[in-house]
């Protein structure tokens, strides 16, 4: 398999993901760069309500019916904005530190939201081409280091949350389910339990046409949905914020392919594809919350206002589809300028002299962002989340050192990782320092503080009073991190856009921002065999970060075994030793699909506690009886010889297959066996 033949299959998945928002916002009025980069979360959005309505109606998760079901509810999007009129309906309006409100005037609305229009015009040829160009060279920069280090386009993810997203596609194809509420039930023991669990990613990935293989398509997910969609995002979250500018929206994908929090460590390292998806999601989702704040600001009128309300919900909406923590990421992100925003109208309002309203106003928000986390917090359906307890040697000092300069989860491949990302985290906090001095997008350096602030109690000391806010994201800076990218990354832009301006004004326009791309260049150039390891950490078999589960070899084994096992057959073995990617790699059914212990039956618990003894103990067979156990899957290789191994799952390591068992397959240290010895 090449990587040029899931080009066609990569195409279809971008269509599909992002052609149904892009004319759902259409619609609504929103266009341009704007509709392109919010246009993912909203059809995100949509899968997400047809997963749960179809479930319950019997509608098999195919293609045709989900494109059935996103023209239905395209249709109904239209309607609404012929009922309430459309977003585009008033095209400049005065910003409200312009306008008079109940007599008063104000130096400057406190939200920072300080452009006479209440959206960006569109961008003129060169800057719409700067702008494509700027998203096509970043994706090249971060897609080349990705696919350099994969074995193959098809080798899998090999870490712990990466197999049970491989599994969960599987499971979403062959049950034609994709319902969040309990449509993953079979990776759970026998099916009983059936929790929730954000099937954004799986219900996208399953009905994507021309991606057969799961770890392929899974690979091709990652660069479209995981440095497309965020690169876009971004490019058009920065044209939004500085609507009088350019260059920010050219810089901003640029600037973006220097990091490695996101994509390479979050759907990586970590494998994190559900949450990972939802993070991509973030700018386009805060693009359009950040215009229905701007449209609201400006009083742009019923219909504007109305619609990019709408949108604005609709993509907060895609963002929780792909992963409910992503509700958490957006508050910080956009808890800010929401926040500045009825601030002002509150200001506005004692100065107009309704001052019980105002200060009504500012009492509430005040014991909505004190109040809020409490309450959450203390939620049983947060309990699991929230009360996750995550270990941490770091120090505060070493933990602020890591996020600030995009080392979190780099293990040995940073290197003199603060050197090379030193020139951006300059920028960033250049940036922060010039919008503070001009009192201008004030929100964005909120938002950067409160997301380093939360990675750094994830890091840092267990001891910390305030450490369980980062409760809402597992108490993980690998979460965490990610979201602070988003603001870091529009502070550079700004910074490096304003040295150009400065150099402008002196004449020196063309040196100056040759300098500036050239140290953008640079600062991407030296982290590439950065994103190179922390790729390769995830998947080559030689480097994976916490243990190698399967071979190059071994891998090749189970695409032969797909052909050679009968269509019936179900493997059990420890699924940290590679069995767990059967499923994904050849289409094999197997007893332990995660690597986690879930909801076990009863005759899985026997397995994973004793299926070595299964010639002493008759427990043994009756659970492989029970579970329809058909052949094993073993492999000898030692911790020692860079082998995952799960201390839970010792007891089903080192079965003497001696007698009753007859080898079907075979490579390296790992062998199929049919199971004769219950007979």
């Amino acid at each position: 398999m090449s990587w040029w033949a899931l080009l066609p299959g990569a195409a279809a998945l971008a269509a599909l993901a992002a052609v149904p928002g892009v004319l759902a916002l259409r619609v609504l009025g929103v266009r341009g760069l704007a509709a392109l980069a919010g246009g993912v979360p909203v059809t995100v959005a949509g899968l997400g309500v047809l997963s749960i309505a179809y479930a319950p109606l019997g509608v098999p998760w195919r293609l045709p019916a989900v494109l059935v079901g996103l023209a239905a509810l395209l249709a109904a999007a239209w309607a609404l904005g012929r009922l309430v009129g459309r977003a585009d309906g008033a095209t400049r309006l005065t910003a409200p530190s312009a306008v008079p409100d109940d007599g008063a005037r104000s130096a400057a609305p406190p939200t920072g939201l300080d452009d006479v229009t209440w959206r960006p015009g569109p961008l003129g040829t060169r800057s719409a081409a700067a702008v494509a160009a700027a998203v096509l060279a970043g994706f090249l920069l971060l897609a080349a280091p990705f696919v350099a280090a994969l074995p193959s386009p098809d080798a899998p993810l090999q870490q712990w949350d990466g197999v049970f997203h491989l599994n969960a596609l599987v499971t979403v194809r062959d049950t034609a389910t994709a319902t969040p509420l309990g449509g993953l039930a079979p990776l759970y023991g026998d099916g009983t339990l059936a929790p929730y669990y954000p099937t954004g990613w799986h219900a996208l990935m399953a009905v994507a046409p021309g991606l057969a293989s799961v770890p392929a398509a899974t690979n091709v997910g990652i660069l479209v949905l995981g440095v497309g969609v965020w690169l876009v995002g971004l490019a058009g979250l920065a044209r939004e914020v500085f609507a009088r500018q350019a260059l920010p929206a050219v810089l901003a994908p640029l600037l973006a392919a220097s990091f490695v929090a996101f994509p390479a460590v979050q759907l990586g390292v970590l494998g994190q594809l559900a949450h990972g998806l939802s993070t991509a999601l973030l700018p386009g989702a805060l693009l359009l919350v950040v215009r229905a704040v701007r449209a609201a600001e400006c009083r742009a009128g019923w219909g504007p206002v109305a619609c990019h309300a709408v949108a604005a919900v609709v993509a907060v909406g895609g963002v929780v589809v792909a992963h409910a923590s992503g509700i958490f990421s957006l508050a910080v992100l956009a808890g800010p300028v929401v926040a500045g925003a009825v601030l002002a109208w509150a200001v506005r309002r004692v100065r107009g002299g309704r001052r019980v309203l105002g200060v009504g106003a500012v009492v509430a928000l005040t014991g909505v962002v004190v109040a809020g986390p409490v309450v959450a917090a203390n939620l049983d359906a947060l309990s699991v989340v929230v009360g996750f307890e995550r270990a941490s040697g770091r120090t505060h000092a070493a933990a602020l050192r890591e996020v600030l300069f995009d080392q979190t989860l780099t293990f040995d491949y940073a290197h003199d990782g603060v050197w090379q990302h030193l020139a951006i985290t300059a920028a960033t906090l250049a940036g922060g320092v010039l919008l503070l001095l001009r009192r201008r997008h004030r929100w964005l350096v909120v938002a950067f503080v409160l997301a380093v602030g939360l990675a750094v109690l994830a890091s840092g000391p267990e001891d910390h009073p305030l450490r369980w806010l980062a409760g809402f994201w597992y108490t993980q800076a690998g979460r965490i991190a990610p979201v602070a990218v988003v603001p870091a990354v529009l502070l550079a832009a700004v910074a490096l856009a304003a040295l150009v301006r400065w150099a402008r004004a002196r004449s020196a326009a063309g040196v100056a921002l040759a300098a500036v791309l050239a140290l953008v260049a640079v600062s991407v150039a030296v982290r590439l065999p950065l994103q190179h390891g922390v790729a390769a950490s995830a998947y080559a078999p030689s480097e994976l970060a916490w243990g190698t589960m399967a071979t190059d070899e071994e891998l090749a084994m189970m695409r032969r075994a797909a052909r050679v096992l009968p269509a019936d057959a179900v493997v059990v073995g420890d699924p940290f030793n590679g069995s767990a990617l059967l499923p994904a790699v050849a289409g094999v059914d197997v007893v332990f699909p995660q690597l986690g212990p879930s909801g076990m039956s009863d005759a899985q618990v026997v397995l994973r506690e004793g299926l070595s003894d299964v010639h002493d103990d008759p427990a043994v067979c009756a659970a492989l009886a029970d579970v329809g156990a058909t052949h094993l899957y073993q492999d000898t290789a030692l911790e020692a010889d860079g082998a995952k191994r799960g201390p839970p799952t010792r007891a089903m390591e080192d079965v003497d297959v001696s007698t009753g068992f007859v080898e079907v397959e075979s490579a390296g240290t790992a062998a199929i066996y049919r199971i004769e010895v219950c007979d």
